[in-house]
Parts: structure tokens; C-alpha cells; sequence
């Protein structure tokens, strides 16, 4: 179980562009909601770092949690741009730092990267379905 994102219509048969495990998705999501790409919930409450703080782009917390979503080309543009500030910032290191059981940094700022490069190509698509 886990995480695919296409850029076709979802139906059967129908390749996956990008797609995460629920462990590596999991750690991908917190980048996204410490860079601001994702706010509600209470997720605001979370420290930002300058430059990282959510907006009127920034999508509802539910849009990754599930399946059935639909992310336009302009909020794939602020995915991309966001997750790959925060990485230049260092927020990787950061989060990890706290976590018992968490993956090297590098994998996390691999699998960031990749989703990253994903909605950087899924932007001439028009965006992407959760799936």
C-alpha cells in the first residue's frame, strides 16, 4: 500500500509518473507541511522558518492523507518550489533530529527530491491526480 501520482485520469491499467511506499510518503508530508505547502488542521502551529510559511497556496493538510485528490499545474509549481527551498534550507536534518527511528536524511532528501522533480513535469500536464 501506498502512495502513486499520475498525471492521466485514474482508472485501471494506467501508469503511476511517481509513487512512495506510506513510510517514505509519511516523511515526504512533513517536509511539505514544515516548507508550508500544506496547512489546516492545526498544522499551522508548526515552527517556520522565514520564507516557509503558509499562504493562500498552500494546500489543505487532507490533500495527501488518502487518495482521490487532484493537484492543479500553479499548485504543483508551489509543491515543487517550496519542497525544494526547504531542502536548500535545511529542513531534513532538522525534523530527522528528533525522530528515534528515522531514515538517513539523505534518503529523505532523495525521496523529497523525486517528488519534487514530479510536479516540476506534471506542471506542462496541468497537475496530477492522487491515486
Amino acid at each position: 500500500m501506498g502512495y502513486g501520482f499520475t498525471v492521466d485520469e485514474p482508472r485501471d491499467g494506467v501508469g503511476v509518473g511517481c509513487g512512495f511506499d506510506n513510510e517514505r510518503m509519511s516523511y515526504v508530508r512533513m517536509v511539505m507541511i514544515e516548507a508550508g505547502v500544506l496547512t489546516g488542521d492545526g498544522v499551522e502551529a508548526v515552527f517556520r522558518l522565514p520564507g516557509l510559511e503558509p499562504g493562500d497556496e498552500s494546500l489543505p493538510v487532507g490533500t495527501f492523507i488518502g487518495v482521490g485528490a487532484r493537484v492543479t499545474g500553479a499548485q504543483a509549481t508551489f509543491i515543487a518550489e517550496r519542497t525544494r527551498r526547504a531542502v536548500r534550507l535545511g529542513v531534513i536534518p532538522d525534523l530527522l533530529e528528533f525522530l528515534d527511528d528515522a531514515p538517513p536524511s539523505e534518503a529523505v532528501r532523495e525521496w523529497v527530491e523525486q517528488f519534487a522533480a514530479f510536479n516540476e513535469r506534471a506542471v506542462s500536464a496541468g497537475g496530477y491526480h492522487v491515486v
